[in-house]
Order: structure tokens, then sequence, then C-alpha cells
């Protein structure tokens, strides 16, 4: 018994990864303040923060398991906190009319999309985890962002912004939506199943 509520005790969740991810959720509005601040050494610290928050990303994952740290509060935290931080940058970028309301709207469905699959799979006792499209899907996401942020840094024309992030951010919505469509499609068995009881 002694054993079972030490490893329900918060402390057996707060692990260091855990705390690297919540770090991250923490960072967010620390960098969409600092790119509303329209100052030069506000947009290196919004830039610096950014590139910060995402080697967190890849540093919790990488802990947790030569740590053998791997919890379920982990494994809930780190896709939703990413989900946070980037959709949120989308639709800064999209109100600073750097990319159009659209992108940013669809990078949300897409989300949205996904996570209905999850939900769906929950409702019938499958656990639907990541892959490495949604890595690679995050990992372009977070390029698009780099982009925006970096050429700002750089003084870059807004035009000249204007066009690079949203080519860039088109590409990684092609991709990311390829990528919806095939995770539907190896999922179509949740989707298409008849749950008798919730």
């Amino acid at each position: 018994m002694r054993d079972k509520r030490r490893a329900t005790s918060p402390s057996a969740f707060m692990t260091i990864p855990n705390l690297l991810t919540l770090i991250r959720l923490m960072a967010t509005p620390g960098v969409v303040a600092l790119i509303y601040w329209t100052s030069e050494p506000a947009a290196w610290g919004a830039f610096i923060l950014f590139i910060l928050a995402m080697v967190t990303d890849g540093l919790d994952g990488v802990l947790a398991r030569r740590l053998n740290q791997v919890t379920p509060l982990g494994t809930f935290l780190d896709p939703v906190v990413d989900k946070v931080i980037l959709l949120s940058l989308f639709i800064v970028l999209a109100d600073l009319r750097i990319i159009p309301v659209w992108m940013a709207l669809l990078m949300l469905a897409r989300e949205l999309v996904v996570d209905g699959v999850r939900q769906a799979g929950a409702l019938q006792r499958q656990l639907v985890g990541a892959n490495f499209m949604g890595k690679t899907k995050a990992w372009m996401q977070s390029l698009c962002v780099g982009i925006a942020l970096a050429m700002r840094c750089l003084k870059f024309s807004p035009d000249i912004v204007q066009f690079w992030v949203t080519l860039v951010t088109g590409l990684t919505l092609l991709v990311a939506w390829t990528f919806a469509f095939v995770f539907l499609y190896w999922n179509r068995s949740i989707l298409l199943a008849r749950v008798t009881t919730l």
C-alpha cells in the first residue's frame, strides 16, 4: 500500500521531463507578448525564447526515456503543450497579417480532426498514439514560426516576410493535411465502429 501511494503522489508525476514541458507551456504567453512588443530587443527575445521552448520539446522526450520517467501526465501534456504554443503563434502571425487567417484556421481544424479520432478511440478503449507523421508536422510548424520570427529580427521588409512565411506555411499545411488523411485511413476502423455503451 505504501508503494502504491508513493507511485501516485504528486512528486511521482512532477518529473524533470514534465517540468520542462510545463516551462514550455509557461513560455507561450511570454513569446506572444514579446512579438507584440515592437522593439528590436523584444523581437530577438521572442525568437530566442521560442527556440529554447522548442529545444525543451526534444529534450523532455529524451530525458523521459533515459531516466525512465515516462508518465501518463507527460504523455498527455507533451503533445497538448506543442499544440498550444504552435497554434497560438500561428494565430498571432495571422493577426499580424504575415499569413492569411484561413491558414491559421486550417492548422487549428487539422488538430481538431486528429484529436477527434483519438477521442473516438478512447471511447472504444483504444489508445491512438503519436507517430512520425505528427512529429514531422510539428517540426515543420516550428520551422514556419522560427522563420517568421528570425526574419522579423533581421528586419526583412514586411512583404518579403509575408511571402516566404506564407509559402512555407502553405507547404506545411499540405503535408499536415496529407498526413491527417493518412491518419484517418489508418484508423478508419475506429471511426466506423459502432459504440454500444459509453
